[in-house]
């Protein structure tokens, strides 16, 4: 029987041999180790059909400059930034209270103007 270390640098070579070349002959690691074919068999098994199923996947960049920033703990964000990181209740908070302050100039304004139109303008 072979020894747990011995079996793990087994299925090791195994493994990189596979995702090195797919069809790689296994039966030549296995000799090299000296462990019985059937004491590995279903090991050699289980690591074939991971090999096929499990695919590589590349992060898109908006998620690698996200976890970037959470890491290294960015905080020269622009205001867009920032807002966008908010809860949403947050979010929709700060938009009302931005069209409502707006709104408010606006009247301020429209009132202001309004005044200076009512003041009469002297006759020369």
């Amino acid at each position: 029987m072979a020894t747990e270390v011995h079996l793990q640098d087994l299925l090791s070579a195994v493994t990189d041999a596979l995702l090195a070349d797919s069809s790689a002959d296994v039966d030549v690691i296995v000799a090299q180790y000296s462990v019985p074919r059937a004491e590995v068999e279903s090991l050699l098994m289980l690591i074939r059909r991971l090999h096929v199923t499990l695919v590589g996947a590349q992060p898109s960049r908006r998620f690698v400059r996200r976890l970037k920033n959470d890491l290294v703990g960015s905080s020269n964000r622009d205001m867009v930034a920032r807002i966008r990181y908010l809860p949403p209740r947050v979010q929709l908070a700060a938009g009302i209270a931005l069209v409502a302050g707006f709104m408010l100039l606006t009247r301020r304004r429209m009132l202001d103007e309004m005044k200076h139109e009512k003041k009469e303008v002297p006759a020369v």
